[in-house]
Order: structure tokens, then sequence, then C-alpha cells
């Protein structure tokens, strides 16, 4: 390793050297800058290229330059200019005029189906990020890098192992089922799945234990993006129909490119480190114990024993005073003591049983290409190794681009990307015996040591009896590591081809066909004496993932009395869709240590699942052009889908936009450089997952099948959304400023719920239409360069956002829909004027002036029994701030991102508090409590409250499981999302060694967390059986920060 980075660091020095170089010779150039209509230009940067010598112009456009060769160039540029380069030869005199750069504002949009537009035609809001977006800071799910990024754009990490899966969503939401408010993502034409391929439920001593495995969209190398178009609402994405109600994430991969010298390489490396950020406020004052009167593991001669399944990983013990206790033996096989040992904390007794997680990746790309074709292919592997021993996955990519210009009128294009990701172990996620983080929340206290769990066998009952020195319901945290696998082995493709054919200078066809398919291999095991599977455990499923597109659309161009442009296309669409899930379970197995199918002691179960959909569609667009000042769309699309009924299932989605470019119809001040005023209205739809419309056998776990639950409805009609939208975007002082607003007005009917039936009719639940909900926010945008000399320039750019979602409607007689349960402590529930997600659970009895009602035993009385609105999971606001800071060689980027508002349950902090684990819980501890309230008396009157409990009392029933208002926390918070300082060697002493660029940087990820929230991080939510819920905290993994390096070589 080292002799391969000695070139790199003689290349640097060289290049520093280089930079230092004086030149005895020197010849003076002068001139003048003029604008194309505005004569004298000030502030325009002149530089030789390929060096640092520089100066700018004066107010009345002059200069003067002192150069060390007639053989330099020198390169003019400013800001809304197209820069202009002037060789000297034998001049001493050089005057330059600039013209406009009107391509700023002619910018080239990726639209709907891949219909490309100039972004001043757009009559909806539309942000384009470009590839540094997602390279600068590198994630192990590179979707996490566009948090910030775009107004409107919310995504939420599941927090539940190293994939790092998310949920996408824009501009809030509109349907009441939670995973059909993601927004569409379509890599290269290609909608792909950002389903988080998660398993198992959340819930103690689940079977089915939740485990993150990724999606689709994550499987794609963020060296291979381009660019990428967020297209946020319905009037953005009605051409894709019913799957566009969410709005749509338009992703381009890199193509080849033709270049003078050949073909082009670029090779990237990338090292990272990855360390929790935050922990929960633990005291350490503390250990374990019930009382604080004395400790003893096991009985002795102190008294009976007050740890193991007495203490129950509780942090009630005695204070840490240098005192002498029987402890815990790790050297005796029952861990009896022999003698007192100081009784002392063990800050690590969390921390301890993490580690630093890395991740290494390399690529290389090599593309190049002629007059009539070019071609790009990459290759990337990754390997990451995360917070969690044994744990981590491995990652390839490989990915071809290759385009052919057959003839005058023929175009054939091709893209092809293959991943094969595959881990040994993934984490188990979530609160559930089988997780790390339930037995850190209930198996040890601040005075165990995390290697006393180590020897995770029982000596000379290895493989079948675990060792739990403490608590024995939680499993052995290290037996979870290195015996609980959950492996993977999954190999996905994403490609299209298509090719484009001009029948005339103005008609013109393509025809594309693409897919997204996907098999996944994946297997569970686990060993015997497990609390969930004493007899040891061992599944395989086989999952097989496959959707189709293929479409054509022909377009006409004309342009009428020469100041009409006409644009018209029409096309259809033909979707394919299966899923087939195949598991064989042995969930007791009869020697331990084989994890085979055919070791199971009783039966093999089988479970198969296997679903198919198909949508077919027409579609049409058209755009007219008058002067290039007033712009129109109308398109429409029918959808015909086979998860609705005959008869219903043919629904027709229209849209109609419009942009005035208000400069160039009116006389404007001079400093208001662009300013467009747009307007679009349009109608989406949701349709619902297969056999929803007829009768159908469920299959029961066990190979048995048996009636639906939920009665079919055969008059099922597709969620429908009806959207306006306002917005204006505004340029000033030469492009200098700009300002982008918009303003959307979602309206989401026949809302798909599940309604619930009298059981005797042999039904739970009925589907039906019914509902609606109203979404409406704005969002802002405001860019500037308020810098920009020779030697450095200062771009910077401020996001805010504000979104409401609320419940218009239910279904008749019908006030409340719940949408998700933590058991019955926390419910978040979809109420008639109330907004989309409210949590609701139990709290406290109060009395008229609002203080706490207390028993007369000087506890909290029972809860209220009447559900209250304990908080919102979705944000009051976002905002992000970036910056970006280029001196010389040298760019430093900064991006801050946070929310004001929203809130989350917190499971992880009503347990910590109950078993006395945070610093919430000192107060107290020696003297006892009396609790801030009244106490109602038997007349109705209320008195203070006198009574003095224990801290272990109180604690345990203010932060009680069942009281959803003392475990809802405030989830404002502001990060440092990311910070990148890249170094590129001189261009001048590039060319020397043959090398196009070469950068270092140095980049932080999600640095520092700035935020109330008593847990991990509030920007989190709850993975339960691959959806991932909002607001919701149980067991949630830490949040990291990442840091590392980049080296970038382009030859």
């Amino acid at each position: 390793m080292k002799l391969r980075l000695l070139p790199v660091f003689i290349q640097i020095l060289l290049g520093l050297c280089w930079s230092m170089q004086l030149s005895a010779q020197s010849i003076i150039i002068s001139g003048k800058v003029t604008a194309a209509t505005e004569g004298p230009l000030p502030g325009v940067n002149i530089l030789v290229k390929g060096a640092t010598q520089g100066t700018t112009s004066a107010v009345d456009g002059t200069y003067k330059l002192e150069v060390t060769t007639k053989e330099a160039t020198l390169i003019f540029s400013a800001i809304g200019f197209l820069s202009q380069e002037q060789p000297i030869g034998n001049r001493s005199v050089i005057d330059v005029t600039l013209a406009p750069d009107t391509k700023l504002l002619n910018e080239v949009v990726v639209t709907a189906l891949g219909i490309k537009r100039e972004e001043k035609s757009l009559g909806f809001a539309a942000q384009t990020v470009n590839e540094n977006a997602v390279k600068d800071a590198k994630s192990n799910n590179w979707v996490n890098t566009l948090s910030g990024k775009v107004a409107g754009l919310n995504i939420q990490g599941a927090g539940a192992g190293p994939m790092g899966s998310s949920r996408i969503t824009l501009r809030g939401e509109s349907s009441l089922n939670l995973d059909n408010n993601q927004a569409l993502i379509v890599v290269d034409g290609v909608p792909v799945s950002s389903k988080i391929t998660g398993t198992g439920y959340n819930s103690y001593l689940s079977a089915d234990s939740p485990v993150d495995y990724g999606s689709s969209l994550s499987d794609l190398n963020p060296d291979d993006i381009d660019k990428i178009t967020v297209l946020k609402g319905p009037g953005a994405t009605a051409l894709y129909g019913s799957r566009a109600s969410g709005g749509a994430i338009i992703i381009t991969t890199k193509s080849g490119a033709r270049k003078d010298n050949g073909l082009g390489v670029t090779v990237n490396s990338n090292f990272s480190i990855e360390q929790i950020n935050r922990y929960p406020d633990y005291q350490f004052e503390y250990g374990e114990g019930r009382t604080n009167q004395y400790y003893s593991y096991l009985d002795s001669e102190d008294g009976p024993n007050t740890s193991t399944t007495v203490a129950a990983g509780r942090a009630w013990g005695p204070k840490f005073d240098g005192q002498m206790y029987f402890q815990y033996n790790p050297d005796a096989a029952d861990g009896r003591p022999t003698e007192r040992t100081p009784w002392v904390a063990h800050k690590d007794y969390i921390s301890g049983f993490f580690q630093t997680g890395t991740t290494f990746s390399n690529s290389v790309s090599i593309e190049g290409g002629s007059e009539k074709g070019s071609a790009r292919m990459s290759l990337t592997h990754m390997k990451n190794k995360w917070i969690i021993p044994n744990t981590g996955f491995e990652r390839l990519n490989a990915a071809l681009s290759v385009s052919q210009q057959v003839s005058k009128r023929l175009k054939i294009n091709g893209k092809v990307n293959y991943t094969n990701k595959k881990s040994d172990n993934l984490p188990i996620a979530g609160y559930n015996n089988q997780s790390l983080m339930y037995f850190l929340i209930l198996g040890t206290t601040p005075s165990i040591r995390p290697e006393w769990f180590k020897p995770y066998w029982e000596p000379g009952l290895e493989g079948v009896q675990q060792k739990s020195p403490f608590n024995p319901t939680p499993d052995n945290p290290y037996l979870g590591m290195y015996e609980m696998l959950n492996k993977m082995n999954k190999h996905g493709v994403i490609g299209n081809v298509s090719a484009s054919y001009e029948l005339s200078d103005k008609l013109d066809l393509q025809v594309r066909t693409g897919l997204d398919m996907a098999y996944e291999f994946r297997s569970q095991q686990r060993p015997f004496s497990m609390t969930r599977f004493p007899q040891g455990m061992y599944r395989e499923q086989n999952v097989f993932n496959y959707e189709s597109n293929t479409d054509f659309l022909l377009s006409y161009r004309d342009k009428i009395a020469g100041l009409i442009d006409v644009s018209v296309s029409a096309g259809a669409n033909a979707m394919r869709q299966s899923y087939d899930f195949a598991g064989m379970y042995a969930d007791n197995l009869a020697q331990p240590g084989i994890y085979q199918i055919s070791n199971s002691l009783d039966q093999a179960v089988a479970d198969p699942v296997k679903s198919q959909k198909a949508i077919n569609s027409v579609y049409a667009a058209s755009q007219f052009s008058y002067d290039e000042k007033v712009f129109i769309d109308i398109t429409g699309r029918n959808d015909w889908s086979s998860t609705l009924p005959y008869g219903n299932n043919s629904f027709f989605y229209p849209s109609v936009s419009s942009s005035f470019l208000l400069n160039e119809i009116f006389t404007l001040p001079t400093a208001l450089s662009f300013a467009k005023l747009r307007a679009s209205w349009a109608q989406v739809g949701n349709d619902t997952r297969p056999y929803q419309t007829d009768r159908y056998y469920d299959k029961i776990y066990g190979n048995s099948f048996t009636n639906p639950g939920t009665l079919f409805n055969a008059q099922l009609k597709p969620e429908i959304t009806s959207s306006y939208e306002f917005g204006m975007d505004i340029r000033l002082i030469k492009n200098l400023v700009g300002l982008d607003v918009a303003y959307y007005n979602n309206n989401s009917r026949n809302q798909i719920l599940a309604i619930p039936l009298d059981p005797v009719s042999g039904y739970s639940n009925a589907l039906i239409n019914a509902g609606r909900i109203n979404s409406r926010g704005v969002e802002v945008k405001l860019s500037g360069k308020p810098v920009t000399t020779k030697n450095f320039s200062w771009n910077t750019t401020l996001l805010w956002s504000r979104n409401r979602s609320y419940v218009k409607e239910l279904a008749s007689g019908i006030t409340n829909q719940v949408i998700y349960a933590h058991g019955s402590t926390l419910l978040i529930e979809a109420r008639v004027g109330g907004r989309m997600g409210d949590m609701y659970g139990r709290g406290f009895q109060r009395s008229p002036d609002g203080q706490i009602i207390y028993s007369s035993a000087g506890l909290p009385a029972d809860l209220d029994p009447t559900t209250k609105k304990v908080g919102n999971a979705f944000a009051d606001w976002k905002a992000s701030w970036s910056n970006e800071f280029t001196i010389k060689n040298v760019r430093l980027s900064i991006l801050l991102d946070g929310q004001m508002g929203g809130d989350m349950y917190s499971h992880t902090n009503h347990k910590s508090n109950t078993l006395g684990k945070t610093k919430v819980t000192l107060p107290g501890r020696d003297e006892g409590i009396v609790g801030v309230g009244v106490v109602k008396q038997a007349d109705g009157s209320f008195v203070a409250n006198t009574k003095n409990v224990p801290a272990s009392s109180y604690y345990d029933n203010y932060y009680k499981s069942s009281n959803a208002e003392t475990n809802t926390f405030d989830a404002s918070f502001l990060k440092i999302r990311e910070v990148r300082m890249e170094f590129n060697l001189p261009p001048a002493f590039l060319e020397k060694l043959g090398v196009q660029k070469t950068s270092l940087a140095l980049f932080g990820r999600d640095l520092f967390n700035f935020t109330k929230f008593p847990g991990f991080d509030p920007e989190g939510g709850n993975l339960n059986n691959g959806t991932l819920t909002p607001g919701v905290e149980l067991a949630q993994f830490p949040s990291t920060r990442t840091m590392g390096m980049n080296l970038t070589l382009k030859f």
C-alpha cells in the first residue's frame, strides 16, 4: 500500500513546487472588456490559462496583467456571460467583448418519460442536482446524501443497519398507506423499486425480527450517476399516471463521451470510518440493583442475591463510592465471587459493544467515442465493516453504456447496471430479544463489563447452552453477533435498450425497453438455547423481483408563422411486474450447529408467495411556445391496471402547465436579469396491491389456506390526487442572486381504506374507497454568488419548505383511521380535521389548571383513559444552508441541514428511564422524590402533593410504557450534514504528466447533531416488515458520523 501511494504523494509535492516557480521574463498586457449591449464591464476575471496569474477589470472595464510568455492564453470570464479565450501572440493590447450567457437560462432538464426540456419552459417545479451531490460525502446508501439538497424532499433513515435504507417522500403525505407516499424512482427511463426489502416484525419474541436488506435503488453505484432531476408535483409527473402521485426522482447515469486524446480513464478511491456520533444521556453514578443498600452477585455473606434475574438490568443499585462488594467473577464457572472487588462504573458498558466501522470503495471507468458513437464502462468494489462486530456487506457494481449512430437517422443506445451485494451477517434491528439494542436496554448496567459476555457458551456445552451471567431474557450479545447470522446474496440488473429514428426533420420515433430485475438468497440461523428458539432455527428465502417496461414515443416538432413552436408526442407503455418468494423454515433443529433444512427436527415448513401486476398505458403530450416568451404544456395518460376490477380499471390522468417569461414580455429594471411565472394543474393516481378485488384464499404459515380476513371489493377505484401549483423564478444582478418560490395544493380522494366489520360477517375488515386528504405547502430556494474574484469564489444556497397534510374526510360514520399502532401505547391516526402524522396516546390525569394529579400514595394517578394528541410525526418546516468556497485550487463545501418541530415516541427512552440508566433519573436517588402536582380530595378539591416516594418507584411510574405523553419528544434538530475540502493540483503541472485531473479530498458527514431528543437520532423511524414508520423509535441503532478521504485521478 505504501509503495502504491508513493507516486501520488510525489505528484502532489511536485505540483506544489511547480505552483511556486518564478520566471525572470515578463510581458505587460492591457486592454478593455465590454459587454455586447451594456458598455464597459467591471469585475471580469482575467486569468492565464494553466497558471495562477490573473487580475480583474476595473470599473471602466480596463485591465493590466503581467505574463511570462507570449505563448500564453488569457481567459476572460464573468457571471452571466460566456467565457472567452484569447491567445496573446505578438499583441500587447487585447480588447474583448463578452456575450451574455443565455445557456444559464436554457439549462436542459430531463422530465417525465425522459423528455428533455429547457428549464425556462417548465410550468412546474423541478430541481436538478449534479453528481457532486452524491459523491462529495459518500454514504453506505447514496440516497441519504440527497438530504438537505432539494426543497420539499424528505429522506428518513431506518436506523436498522449498514444498508441504511430510507423512506423518500416529496411534498408530504397524500395517502393513508405510508408506502404509497414514496416518490417514483426512474433510472435511465426505467422505474426502479425504492421499497425497503426488510423483513420481520418489531415485536418482543417475534420469530421474524427486522433485518434491513436494502433496496434496488441503494444498489446503484453513485460514481455512475451523472445527474438527478427531482420532479416534485403531479404537474411534473402526470405522464407517469397511477405511479406518480408522490412525485418522481429521475436519475441519469453517465454515458461515454468523445476524447480528443483517445480513451478517458477515471480512477476513484475512497476510504471512510464510521463512528457513533451521539448517545442518550446515560448516568454513571449508580450500578446494578433494585435498591441502593448493597450489592451481591448471588448469595453472599453480605446478604441475599441482588443481581441476575432479580435486578433484570436495573440500575437502581448502590452509588459508586469506592465501596467493596461481591461482584461477578468471570473466572468461575458459575460466576460466583470469592472476594470483594471495588464498586466502580464502567463507562464503556454500552459503547464497548460497538466498534469503528470502515468502508473501502475503489472504482475505475473507461470512456471514449467517435463522431458516430461512444461507450463507457465502469467497475466498482465496496466493502463495509459496520459498527457492530461481525456485520457489514460487500458490493460489486459493473456498468456499461453504449451509443451508436447507425445511420444518419437511426441511433441506438443501451445501458446496463449489474450489482452483486452480499453479506455474511446483517444485524437484527428493533425491540426484540434477538437484537443487540434489546440487550443494551435490558441486559447490562454501568457496573457490568462488556468482556464478561464474550465467553458466550457454557464450558463443556459449546453449541448447546449459551452463557448468560445476568438477565437471561435477552440473549447473550456476542452469541447474537457471531451465531445469530443473517446472510444474503443478491444479484440485480437495471438496464434498457432504446432506438430513435428520425422519420423526417420534424418527426422522430423512439422505442425503448427496460427492466429492473433482482434475485436474492437469504438465510437466518439461530443456535440452540435462544430464548425464542431453544432448539435452534434455520430458514431460507429465495426472492425474485422483476419489472419490465416497454414503450414507444412518437414526436413531432414544427414552427408556425415563425413565432409559435409546437411539439406533440404520443406513445404507449406496457408494464409487467412479478414477485416470487419461496421460503423454507426449520424452527427446531435435530442437531446443534448444523444449519440446513434437512436438519429440521420436525417437518420443514414451506412459505411460498407469488404476485403479478400489469399496467397498460397510452399517453400524449403537447408543448406550445410563443416567441420563446410564453410556454403551454398539455399532457394526458390513460392507465389500465390489473389490480383494479374490470370496468373500473381504466383511468385518465391529465395535466396543464404554463410559464411566462416576464423579462421577455415586459421591460423590467436592469437589475432583474430573469423573471418567470409558472402555474400547473394535474391529476395522478395510486392503485392498490394485487388480489384485492376478488375472492382469493390466504395462505397460513404451515401450508394451509383459509378465507381472507379482508372482504374484497369488486368496485375498487384508484386513489386520485388533483393538484395545482404556482411558482416564480427570479434572477437578479446578472444572475448573481436567484429566488425560486413554489406554492402547491393537492387534494387526494378515493382513499383506499380498510374499515372494520363485525366478525359475524366472517371478515375482519373491508376495502372501500372513501376519504380525502388535502396537502399544501411552500418551497423556497434562495441562491447567490456573493463573491467572485480571480482567486476566490463563494456560492451559497438556502432551502426552506413547509408542508401541511390534513384529513378532510373518511368513510361515512368513521372519524379516525389507524395508520400505525405500537400496541395500545401509541397510535398514529388519521382523524377528520387533524393532520397526517398526528400521534395519540394516553397521558396524565390533570387538574383544571393543568397540574398532574397524584394518588394518595405519592405516585401519578392512573392515566387518563381518554387518548390525547401527543405530537405529530412530521416537521413544521425544514431548512438547509449550503456554502461552497473556491480558493485557487481548493474547494471547501459545507452543508447545514435541520428541521423545526415534529415529534417522536422513544421506546428506548421509556425503558432506559424506568430502569434508572439515564441522568434524568438521578434526582431523588438518596432522599426520595415528592412529585410536583396535586392530589384530588373526596370533595373534588385539589391539594398539593407532599408524599415522598423512592426514586425507583417514581420514575418507573412516571415513564411507564403506557404513558405516551412522557415518552414523546420534540424531534427538532440541526446537523452539520456535510463538510468537504478538495485539493486540486494545477492543470499546467498535470499536463506534463499526462494527467487531466488529480484531486484529494477530506470529507465528513453527519458530523454533529444538535437536538433535544433524548434518543439517538430524531431523523430515524421504525422498520417493521419492510415499512418504515416515521415518528416512532423502537430500539433504534445509534446514529453515526462518517469521516474519510477520496482520491480521484483522470487520464
